[in-house]
């Protein structure tokens, strides 16, 4: 029975290609049992097939080439240590990979509610269900509409979440009292941006907080930092509470959504004012 094989009978028999039995000779993971000096063929003995399953899998579980030539040099002890210190490296890209699923499934709910305000009028009031929602939240200081530039609290946010492995929201929004404003004194109390994880051991200025549930009463219209007409759509809504006696919990949220998303464009975003209205 013959017992050796030439480099292309082995990759047929091992489902792999010749260019990766020569790669692994290079490299010295994987030799052929002998070489015929006459004309350079290689050729492999039957049970370096079981080796070859080795790489194989050490392969199949994201281990790099380099580490292969190592862990195969191993003894059983040190093959078990470097497998249970692979799990956990695997079952972290698990991990990883399950947030990003939730991120990416939260973003399309972020867009769908988007598209959604964007069919409303702007400047019209209306009103809309909103689900509860948790948010990371910080209180500022001095800042506005007008004036404020909220880039260093975002980044703040953003990095307290990524120290935690998250990732921060691509929105921010704020929150300030719902009251009467003299000459646009409209000033936030709150900057902050969602967040899905409750259970963030998170410390002082930063608070969890949530959103509530409820119906909303909302205005919508587009803003930049060139636009100066916030605290003429913060008056319409205001005054449309006031007339018609809505009782509301007295705090407006503000949210901010994206309409470009490369910084080589004009910065413009879609705002929305929310404000909840509580049932009599």
């Amino acid at each position: 029975m013959n017992e050796h094989f030439s480099i292309g009978e082995t990759a047929k028999l091992n489902n792999i290609s010749i260019q990766t039995l020569r790669y692994y000779d290079k490299l010295g993971i994987f030799k052929p049992d002998y070489t015929d000096p006459n004309n350079g063929y290689r050729y492999y003995h039957i049970s370096q097939f079981f080796y070859l399953d080795i790489i194989k899998y050490l392969k199949s579980i994201q281990t790099p080439l380099d580490e292969i030539k190592q862990i195969i040099l191993n003894n059983p002890q040190e093959m078990r240590a470097f497998l249970e210190e692979q799990e956990t490296t695997i079952e972290n890209e698990v991990k990883k990979l399950e947030d990003a699923k939730c991120l990416l499934e939260k973003r399309k709910r972020q867009l769908n509610e988007q598209l959604e305000i964007c069919e409303k009028e702007r400047g019209e009031v209306y009103f809309r269900s909103i689900k509860e929602e948790g948010i990371l939240k910080m209180t500022t200081q001095s800042l506005n509409p007008l004036t404020g530039r909220p880039g260093l609290y975002v980044r703040k946010l953003a990095n307290v979440l990524e120290e935690k492995g998250c990732i921060i929201d691509n929105r921010y929004g704020f929150i300030y009292s719902l009251k009467s404003y003299d000459d646009s004194n409209i000033t936030y109390e709150y900057i902050y941006t969602s967040v899905s994880e409750e259970s963030l051991n998170i410390e002082e200025p930063m608070i969890f907080d949530t959103i509530p549930s409820g119906d909303y009463v909302c205005i919508a219209f587009d803003w930049s930092a060139n636009n100066k007409d916030y605290y003429h759509y913060y008056k319409i809504l205001y005054n449309y509470i006031i007339s018609n006696e809505i009782q509301t919990d007295g705090k407006v949220y503000e949210i901010s959504l994206p309409i470009n998303y490369s910084s080589l464009n004009e910065e413009n975003f879609l705002t929305e004012l929310r404000v909840k209205r509580i049932n009599q």
